[in-house]
């Protein structure tokens, strides 16, 4: 699944504009928050972006998504199974969650940054099976248990997102 196929998986999730007061990210929209769209007019310097979530287009989105997201998780040099489930988790968490929920599970440095040290450690992985796969299964695996362990008002989403996990990596290492 390349960038074009895991930002449209995204999208088609995520879904239009919402506002549950139960969640504490707020209104989103295709799944970017208020908060996050303000926070990255600064790396869209010269493409319009709205001032409410509401307004925002799903080419405005895909925008977002692919020069914020998928540019921070380093997409383009993850396995691809793996660069989907890393934006899904981007998505549901926060880049810097993701990226540190990758890191402790490679056992390196934990900052957030998905530097060239959690690159290489990503392709010294190593299985048995399909190593593009089983990274990707065992990301998942900690997403999963990080869910668990969440003890919030975030609870009445668990299921919603253990299904959308199962799916997006379902999705992410079929041929």
């Amino acid at each position: 699944m390349n960038a074009t196929d895991a930002i449209a998986l995204m999208l088609r999730l995520e879904g239009g504009y919402v506002d549950n007061p139960a969640d504490p990210g707020g209104a989103t929209k295709y799944g970017i928050t208020q908060r996050a769209l303000i926070g990255v007019r600064s790396r869209l310097y010269g493409h319009p972006l709205p001032a409410s979530v509401a307004d925002l287009t799903a080419d405005q989105a895909t925008l977002i998504y692919q020069t914020v997201q998928w540019h921070d998780i380093a997409g383009d040099y993850l396995p691809a199974a793996l660069a989907c489930v890393m934006l899904n988790s981007a998505v549901n968490q926060g880049t810097p969650t993701a990226i540190e929920l990758l890191q402790t599970m490679l056992g390196v440095v934990v900052d957030g940054i998905m530097g060239p040290n959690t690159v290489a450690a990503v392709h010294r992985w190593a299985s048995p099976y399909d190593p593009a796969q089983s990274i990707a299964e065992e990301f998942c695996a900690h997403m999963a248990a990080r869910y668990a362990r969440l003890d919030t008002s975030e609870d009445q989403f668990e299921l919603g997102w253990y299904r959308r996990l199962f799916r997006v990596y379902t999705l992410a290492v079929s041929p």
